[in-house]
């Protein structure tokens, strides 16, 4: 588990559904002062050693507080970066000093450590490291805000107390962080029940010494009628970062599929045999349905694929008929519908309705994507919601589009319900980019063209 992702995860969602998360900053450094007070009442003096990021804004909070008690100072290591620790520093109003002044720092009654939070890698440099040994030679009570700065490395602080938020991280001992004090600072259900920026997070980074195919191959059914919809989905892959993307199109309508994108391998079929399949089925992930139309060789097609396959998918559009025909459960595979309210409407015989989503999702053993002004995504058990989006996105191909994020997340052996959450959260912010950008006069081609923008706003590679 990775408990730095999971942090800017929570962070990065609160931000987009509720701004600024300086209010979850109030509440961890509440919550570090109240345990100081409450463990150490008889001191007198409290040094924060603070340095550039939020954990320190946390300490500067808890020192603003302990104003009230103790005698405070607070000693900023380099410098404070940190947006959001500025403002606690500009609302603290007592004293500040540098690392030329540690050493009276380090004669308060109690130090507390907020130099690192999670993420960081390797030793900590210098200056930080003659901090963290100052630290540990004081002879203070010391009180560790989240995690223990350094914590893994050879300079680690070893506090007496670490006041943890929302949850105990990985490697936090009795022996490493003295008394864990795990604080709950009202990171509310929503921000992981609701799609965000944040879900971005968790895109897996390519390995420098990877070969084709190892970042992930999709094979996409589609196009066989309206061939739009195949290079919509196909487009949208590519901006991914898959390895491969093979679209599987009608014979009438390869020549016109293959001119899109050389970068795209297009194969020609008037039938799945087992030999098309078999090339299919070596893939990372499926696409079936968008464009495919209902005559009986495309429904022939998508019903042998989707009902033998055991590789991950997503069924869209018209090939949605063969989930809603299926008799069985989908149960052990991974299967991934997206129909709009029609279409889900039509292949389950229910209103499209969130309660009605969970029962189809727990009948048929698999995810739904209830598509709408608030997506719905539930595995039959969680449910969760994706808002977002513009009025101009309910012309043609945004269901294409979506369909193609997710599978591609998917071809990326991303979680079935994390890539749903990342699918529905980037075309809904793509729409936004490009309607910011063009208004309500943007197309399908403006929204694919905005994906490196988004993802690159949060995943740098």
């Amino acid at each position: 588990m990775n408990y730095y992702v999971d942090m800017q995860h929570d962070d990065l969602n609160y931000e987009y559904l509720y701004g600024s998360t300086y209010p979850l900053m109030k509440n961890a450094g509440r919550a570090v002062a109240d345990a100081v007070m409450k463990r150490y009442p008889d001191a007198k003096s409290v040094c924060a050693v603070v340095g550039t990021g939020n954990n320190g804004g946390d300490a500067i909070v808890a020192a603003t507080i302990l104003r009230e008690k103790y005698d405070v100072k607070v000693l900023v290591v380099t410098e404070i970066r940190s947006e959001l620790a500025k403002k606690a520093l500009s609302e603290y109003g007592g004293q500040v000093l540098g690392m030329e002044a540690i050493d009276a720092c380090m004669k308060c009654d109690i130090i507390i450590d907020g130099i690192f939070g999670v993420g960081i890698s390797g030793d900590p440099k210098e200056p930080y490291r003659t901090a963290i040994e100052r630290i540990n030679g004081s002879g203070s009570h010391v009180v560790s805000v989240d995690i223990p700065s350094g914590l893994g490395s050879r300079y680690a602080v070893k506090p007496e107390m670490t006041v943890t938020f929302t949850m105990e991280k990985y490697g936090m001992n009795r022996e490493n962080s003295g008394d864990i004090v795990v604080a709950d600072i009202g990171i509310p259900p929503d921000v992981r029940k609701y799609a965000g920026p944040g879900d971005l997070l968790y895109y897996p980074r390519p390995d420098p010494s990877s070969h084709k195919g190892m970042n992930g191959t999709l094979a996409i059914v589609a196009g066989w009628e309206f061939y739009g919809s195949s290079v919509i989905a196909a487009l949208a892959a590519e901006r991914i970062g898959l390895d491969l993307i093979r679209i599987y199109v009608s014979e009438r309508n390869y020549q016109i599929v293959s001119g899109y994108d050389p970068g795209l391998i297009v194969r020609p079929v008037s039938a799945i045999d087992d030999a098309v399949a078999a090339e299919i089925y070596g893939n990372s992930a499926m696409l079936v349905g968008p464009g495919m139309g209902r005559s009986a060789e495309a429904m022939d097609a998508a019903r042998k694929i989707i009902l033998e396959s055991k590789i991950p998918m997503v069924v869209d559009a018209d090939a949605l008929n063969v989930v809603g025909e299926y008799q069985g459960s989908f149960q052990g595979k991974t299967v991934i519908i997206t129909p709009h309210k029609g279409e889900f409407r039509r292949i389950s015989g229910m209103e499209p309705t969130e309660e009605n989503a969970v029962a189809f999702a727990k009948k048929k053993g698999l995810i739904v994507v209830l598509k709408g002004q608030v997506d719905v995504i539930t595995d039959g058990k969680d449910v969760y919601y994706s808002k977002g989006g513009n009025p101009r996105m309910t012309m043609g191909g945004t269901g294409d589009l979506l369909a193609g994020l997710i599978s591609s997340f998917l071809a990326k052996s991303i979680d079935p319900i994390r890539s749903c959450l990342m699918g529905t959260y980037l075309n809904k912010a793509i729409g936004d980019a490009a309607h910011a950008k063009h208004g309500y006069w943007y197309t399908i081609t403006d929204m694919i063209g905005e994906i490196p923008a988004v993802m690159d706003k949060y995943i740098k590679i």
